[in-house]
């Protein structure tokens, strides 16, 4: 059973790690989506250029800790091969990409604050309520 556990918790860490979209793909879909986020918040030139600018700057973050994940990937495939994987390597492969994660998620929360200065309190509602709306559809699942 407890091989099972194991077996199934690598399986969901490389999972986790797996390929993404290509980066320009990913470098398109985000552009689009903040593109059409500011139209429906009717944003004004100078808004749309400052967050322009923060989801640049989001794709230009993300790529690095995308790379990363697949290198994780492969020292964990390379690990799991061996007929006894070094768990101190196995773990110190996870923590570094936990790390880039982190640092990842820090960077987009600081973007985000900074949308949430740039935006007007109307604009700040819609976009509450769009976010309250998701989250429902999440919880329903």
């Amino acid at each position: 059973m407890n091989r099972i556990v194991i077996a199934v918790s690598l399986a969901s860490v490389l999972a986790a790690c797996g390929r993404g979209a290509p980066a320009e793909r990913m470098e398109k879909m985000v552009a689009w989506k903040v593109d059409d986020a500011l139209d429906d918040l009717d944003a004004t030139p100078q808004q749309r250029t400052q967050v322009e600018a923060l989801s640049k700057k989001f794709v230009a973050d993300v790529k690095p800790v995308l790379a990363q994940g697949e290198g994780t990937r492969d020292a964990l495939v390379a690990e799991w091969k061996k007929s006894e994987p070094d768990a101190t390597k196995v773990h110190a492969v996870i923590d570094g990409q936990l790390d880039a994660v982190k640092a990842l998620v820090h960077s987009v929360a600081d973007s985000a604050l900074e949308v949430h200065r740039l935006l007007t309190p109307a604009q700040r509602d819609d976009v509450t309520k769009r976010l309250e709306k998701h989250s429902g559809a999440h919880a329903r699942r």
